[in-house]
């Protein structure tokens, strides 16, 4: 179970397009004392997009040492180098938020976290720390529980009014376009936003395959019942935060942009299945590209 690694920073425009670049280009950059120039930033801050690259999946170590762009980074980079799709975000959001050990303050509160109603960081902190007792697992401090949640709150919430912000700094992370999370400013508490949500349907299926194909897959078809993909941790409803009306909805979008070569559902024994074509989820993310060019 790890916890930090951000230095305290979310994601910011350009960061991991930078960095996927650098380790394209060469890995072993990262390794260099002057990484940080290399990247153009502060010294924390380029500890801190390696631990991203990391973490959404990008990077992976290369065969002769250093670190190289996995099949996920090679994908984005050929079809979205600069990284300005929604669907890549939504890619990167899932990877992070389907990790129960290296992202766990992340796990929890997507996957875990069930509360539709506002709550502040403190709030936040203990009902993290309450789950961690629960599971038994090995405490650390309260300041690091702390800086995990106000990096997660600070990478997602979108605030509300926005603030007047100079657009040439662009400190906003890219994972706030995806209105997970609402930050009232007056209150200074949270939401998770739970309804309908603009999402490519193959990220849907991409989600899915993430969450239920290496256990199902068989043949060139896999089945998930409705309410396991709503309420399954690190399942598509969960992580994508919809409730089972907005699921629906996005399954009903899903069936009618990609037909039933892709995915179809149907009333068995009173509970609705879903059935996915069984394809790698970097083959949907794919699909999402080829559709979106």
């Amino acid at each position: 179970m790890r916890f930090g690694g951000h230095e305290t920073f979310p994601v910011r425009e350009t960061w991991l397009s930078k960095g996927l670049r650098l380790a394209a280009s060469d890995g072993k950059s990262f390794e260099n004392p002057l990484v940080a120039d290399l990247l153009g930033v502060g010294s924390n801050m380029a500890k801190s997009i390696r631990h991203w690259l990391r973490l959404t999946g990008l990077i992976e170590p290369g065969d002769g040492g250093g670190l190289a762009p996995s099949q996920l980074g090679e994908l984005v980079l050929r079809r979205d180098p600069a990284m300005l799709r929604a669907g890549t975000w939504w890619a990167l959001h899932v990877n992070v938020c389907s990790q129960s050990e290296d992202a766990i303050a992340w796990h929890w509160i997507f996957s875990r976290y069930s509360g539709d109603q506002r709550f502040d960081r403190v709030q936040c902190v203990d009902a993290l720390t309450r789950h961690l007792n629960s599971e038994g697992q090995r405490m650390p401090s309260q300041r690091t529980i702390g800086g995990d949640v106000a990096c997660l709150l600070a990478t997602y919430a979108r605030p509300v009014p926005p603030p007047q912000e100079d657009p040439e700094e662009a400190i906003d992370s890219p994972f706030r376009q995806l209105g997970l999370m609402v930050h009232y400013r007056e209150t200074d508490t949270y939401r998770i936003d739970r309804g309908p949500k603009p999402i490519p349907p193959e990220i849907v299926c991409y989600s899915m395959a993430m969450a239920f194909l290496e256990e199902r897959a068989a043949g060139g078809w896999f089945d998930v019942q409705m309410r396991e993909a709503v309420a399954r941790p690190g399942g598509p409803g969960r992580v994508l935060a919809l409730s089972p009306d907005a699921f629906a909805a996005a399954l009903a979008e899903v069936e009618k942009c990609l037909g039933p070569d892709a995915v179809r559902s149907e009333m068995v024994g009173g509970d609705r299945t879903i059935r996915l074509k069984a394809i790698k989820p970097l083959d949907w993310l794919a699909n999402y590209y080829s559709r979106a060019a």
